[in-house]
């Protein structure tokens, strides 16, 4: 239990008196926390550790007055001088009319309940009740400032006279603020609310771009800026030197327990190669470029976040190029990052992913995070790159080990900084000696090392504790903690510390505990207005950076992990409705709704939402709805940005991850629809086809369950799309053709248009031409009525495919042209492309050679321009073609290798099957032969989806008799088999009239009649 009032008492004499006390705070009204050791400690449990742990964590301490309890070796002395050094309120309870008040404690006001109980108890619950008040804030600081100066004369020496004026001069100023709120509570009020507003504004305008700035090769500040007083590291920093001059290693993960100082003595060298060189003398070393990401900073270790900040270290027009292929939803996660990693063959680039820990698993020791879970391997396997990452993190990815492992080193962090290190940072920290370790003995200074192991972040505690409690001495803390386990000395530590702050600073971390991310000053007051009146966080959260408790970070601060979590333990859990009570009860869920509502009032204007650093607010609005149980509302904040933003700018997983977390946590039905409908489209966008038509069927179920035909005829659509996907195109057709009809039955223009021209593609995809066109007209018609010039064209530039089909060359090329004219007219440059290489095709088909070639550079170049593998391979099979019935084969070859590389599985096999007949023309049997059997092997996997795949049984055929020319002449008869299967499918005169192209092309080298009957096949012919 925490938060409540501790009851101090002799057993003796007040045992009766305590526990109805006890019960009667209890039974209120109001209801008051009460902790009694009789009650609170379990059997079995250690008495002083309980005691002193509920002392900690009180919010005030109730000393009930006997003379047993008021004796100077009295257990109660030691219970109430521990709540002095923890700064808890003290309130003196009279029970004894003889019993004194100690000396320390004369300055405070005490309760008598030696006359009416009854009245005692209403003037005690009166004063407990208005301790929170801005009132009682002042009444509890000038009784420290009273303790302060009535123990300034009797200091020891000059550091303990030092600290107690240091003390005084702080309590003296925050007297003065809060006196100022106390006597002018509007005004302050005012103040509060105008500074919020104007830092909400601030946040609200997006970052604007400056012209002129020369760029930097160090991106974004580091994530923690290592003190001057750091020491020692010699060895680990020349190990972490040798990996950065290592050509032949990537990848450097330190691992090591919270605190032990990995994030401080990476970004020590880091900073210092910046400077060109490494510490300590290690030697010149100049790096191109450094990026900082960290787990709990404010540039998070994403792929999006790695992949963008790498990309600044570039010149402008590669930059936007790359940025291009990473929003394009066609292409890898290997891809992009093989691609990013071109850009820097011979640069040596350091990227810190620190705290790690984050994005792995704990159970599986896999990463969790789907992108760097393919990035890291693919950045370890790529050709040579002079990009290294190194991983701070206090668990060791087990997978990604496993991977090229004599790329990569692991650096163990197992100790902390032995002699004189340790004892001189402990000096370096005390700059101005107020709290007495510079000038400490080195006895004292050694036994301080060993109880802290020599780990930084204990050795910091350590001087924190000194900083916030003045009552303390160095060989008090020392004996104190003497008990603490070895293995548990930071957190211990850090709790320690943490319980010898003030109430107000106490609260401040508090807040950015809850925040778990660096905010500024204004976000925390915005947190804790409705707990503390007059609220300035400013200057409290300077002296947390002074003494150690808080980092900060271009003027935002943020905890350590081990201070965050710490700090979070200390706030009651609550319930999830807090946030409804008025007042709101200071509990983590109902602190966590106000801190989403912080950054809800953060977003940008919509307009300006560019890029994924533009939905920074709803994202870490997200993760605290979703810590908060808000499930609902969570899902209302991604839904808004997932389908138009997250899904537009390529950035799937991160979708996908967002929804997986809400799945089955939805009370709301319609936001589950919406929700799990949505998470099929981002694995759908995956390729993990399966999973999305287990959502798009949940999805289907929702809407049918509430009556709600748009989103039914929605789903149908896309588990149409996925069907087709999948090769299943007779399925497809008959979820297309539901979704038709309820277009139809609720007048949705759009979606009727939608879906005809989905099912002229099924219909195109089963041969059946003449009813493709059909469809294709209709859809045509309805994009022409509502105005839909993007679906004009596609239609007609459909319409134009099937019309090449059937042999139409004239009218091919009248549709085709009107539909790139629509494309370039509304600035759709992979329309554009599409249409040019299809265009290509046809004056290839026609003998224009030249024309056929012109026209598939054209749009071999936009598939370039705009990053678009998938075009690329359309446009370079375009290419290579027109090269090939050109007589052209060294630039046909060339062509079909650059188009194979872009990897657009659905066309792969007509890629590989081309490039393999164009080996052969060329005289390379051996290349071709491999390259033949991989366009069976793809043909093959299409067939197995999609056995009237005609175009994958057409390209089979080919690379079968290309083989059979290889000296495997009974492949022969396995083509005549595709062919005619093909043919059964689709017989259409244009088909058949390039397919004979590609087959006349390579029976030129049959000179021994090995392909006899195989063109009579390919013509459909029986």
């Amino acid at each position: 239990m925490s938060n409540h009032h501790f009851i101090s008492y002799s057993r003796i004499e007040a045992n009766d008196f305590a526990l109805k006390l006890c019960d009667d705070l209890k039974a209120g009204p109001p209801t008051m926390r009460a902790w009694i050791d009789v009650r609170e400690i379990k059997p079995g449990r250690d008495w002083d550790e309980e005691i002193s742990e509920a002392i900690k964590t009180c919010e005030t301490f109730l000393f009930v007055m006997t003379p047993d309890s008021v004796r100077a070796n009295s257990q109660c002395k030691n219970e109430w001088a521990s709540a002095l050094k923890y700064k808890k309120a003290v309130i003196p309870i009279l029970w004894h009319p003889d019993a004194e008040t100690p000396f320390r404690l004369g300055s405070r006001q005490h309760i008598d309940f030696t006359d009416n109980y009854d009245s005692a108890l209403a003037r005690l619950r009166q004063h407990l009740q208005s301790l929170n008040s801005p009132a009682g804030i002042l009444e509890m600081l000038r009784d420290r400032l009273a303790d302060a100066e009535r123990d300034l004369p009797r200091a020891a020496n000059a550091t303990e006279r030092a600290r107690i004026e240091a003390d005084l001069n702080e309590l003296r100023r925050q007297i003065t603020e809060q006196q100022w709120i106390v006597e002018h509570p509007e005004e302050a009020a005012r103040r509060v609310e105008k500074s919020i507003a104007n830092a909400l504004e601030r946040e609200r305008q997006p970052a604007q771009p400056v012209s002129g700035i020369t760029r930097t090769k160090f991106i974004n500040p580091p994530p923690g800026l290592t003190p001057s007083y750091f020491q020692n590291r010699h060895s680990e920093t020349g190990l972490i030197g040798d990996f950065v001059k290592n050509e032949a290693q990537r990848v450097l993960t330190i691992v090591g327990r919270g605190g032990i100082g990995k994030t401080a003595v990476i970004c020590r060298l880091l900073k210092s190669l910046e400077r060109g060189h490494l510490p300590e003398d290690g030697g010149p070393l100049s790096v191109d470029g450094i990026v900082y990401l960290s787990a709990t900073g404010s540039r998070r270790v994403n792929l999006p976040n790695f992949f963008s900040d790498v990309c600044e270290l570039l010149p402008d027009e590669p930059a936007e190029k790359l940025d291009t292929l990473f929003r394009d939803p066609n292409v890898s996660t290997d891809a992009k990052v093989e691609a990013l990693l071109a850009a820097f063959p011979q640069s040596r680039v350091i990227v810190l992913l620190d705290n790690f820990e984050d994005v792995v698993n704990p159970e599986t020791l896999g990463i969790a995070d789907g992108e760097l879970a393919e990035a890291l391997p693919a950045l370890l396997k790529a050709p040579h790159h002079g990009v290294k990452v190194i991983l701070t993190t206090r668990i060791a990815p087990r997978d990604l080990a496993l991977i090229e492992p004599g790329r990569q080193m692991r650096l163990n962090l197992d100790e902390g900084l032995p002699s004189p290190f340790a004892e001189n940072i402990l000096r370096a920290m005390d700059a101005d000696g107020k709290v007495g370790l510079k000038s400490a003995s080195d006895a004292l200074l050694d036994t301080s090392r060993q109880r802290t192991r020599g780990y930084p972040r204990a050795l910091e505690a350590l001087f924190a504790i000194l900083s916030a409690d003045r009552d303390t001495s160095l060989e008090e803390l020392l004996a104190d903690t003497a008990r603490m386990l070895p293995d548990n000395v930071v957190r211990d530590l850090v709790g320690e510390a943490f319980s010898r702050l003030d109430p107000a600073a106490q609260r401040v971390m508090q807040a950015l505990a809850i925040y778990g991310r660096p905010v500024t000053p204004a976000a925390v007051d915005y947190l804790l207005q409705p707990f503390l009146a007059g609220v300035n966080s400013a200057p409290v959260l300077g002296r947390l950076v002074n003494m150690q408790f808080a980092r900060k970070e271009s003027g935002r601060y943020y905890l350590h992990p081990v201070d965050l979590a710490y700090a979070l333990a200390r706030i009651d859990r609550g319930n999830e409705f807090d946030h409804r009570f008025e007042p709101v009860p200071l509990t983590q869920f109902a602190l966590l709704h106000r801190a989403a509502d912080y950054f809800q009032k953060t977003r940008s204007p919509r307009e300006t939402w560019k890029k994924l650093d533009d939905l920074a607010p709803q994202l870490a609005e997200f993760d605290l709805r979703y810590a908060a149980h808000d499930f609902d509302t969570a899902a209302t904040v991604v839904l808004e940005i997932d389908f138009d933003y997250l899904l537009l700018w390529g950035h799937f997983r991160l979708m996908a991850g967002l929804h997986e977390r809400l799945r089955g946590k939805l009370d709301d039905r319609d936001l589950e629809q919406s929700s799990i409908g949505n998470l099929g489209t981002a694995y759908y966008q995956l390729g993990r086809v399966r999973e999305a038509i287990n959502c798009y069927e949940r999805a289907l179920f929702l809407a049918r369950k509430a009556g709600n035909r748009q989103s039914e005829g929605i789903w149908l659509n896309w588990l149409a799309n996925c069907y087709a996907n999948l090769g299943q195109t007779r399925r497809a057709l008959e979820f297309y053709e539901q979704a038709l009809t309820i277009a139809r039955d609720i007048g949705d223009r759009s979606g009727e248009g939608r879906h005809l021209g989905n099912l002229a593609n099924c219909y195109s995809a089963l041969g059946q031409t003449s009813r493709a066109i059909d469809f294709y007209d209709q859809a045509l018609a309805i994009a022409r009525d509502i105005g839909d010039r993007s679906s004009e064209g596609r239609h007609l530039g459909n319409l134009a495919n099937r019309y090449s089909d059937l042999g139409q060359t004239s009218r091919t090329i009248d549709f085709y042209e009107q539909a790139l004219a629509i494309a370039r007219d509304i600035g759709d440059r992979s329309g554009e492309g599409y249409w040019l290489h299809n265009l290509a095709d046809i004056f290839a088909d026609e003998g224009q050679h030249r024309r056929a070639v012109e026209y598939a550079s054209d749009a071999l170049a936009i598939s370039g321009e705009i990053q678009a593998p998938r075009l690329g391979s359309y446009a370079g099979g375009s290419l290579a073609r027109a090269h090939l019935l050109a007589g052209q084969l060294a630039d046909a070859r060339t062509a079909a290798e650059a188009a194979r590389l872009r990897d657009a599985p659905e066309n792969n096999f007509y890629i590989f099957a081309l490039g393999g007949v164009i080996a052969l023309r060329l005289g390379d049997p051996s290349a071709a032969k491999q390259i033949l059997a991989a366009a069976v092997t793809e043909a093959s996997g299409m067939l197995q989806a999609n056995s009237e795949n005609y175009e994958a049984l057409d390209s089979k055929a080919l690379a079968l008799c290309g083989l059979a020319l290889c000296e495997e002449a009974g492949r022969a008869a396995d083509a005549i088999e595709s062919y005619r299967a093909a043919r059964k499918i689709n017989c259409d005169p244009g088909i058949v009239k390039r397919i004979l192209q590609h087959f006349d092309a390579l029976a030129v080298l049959d000179r021994g009649n090995t392909l006899a009957g195989v063109r009579t096949a390919a013509a459909g012919d029986v």
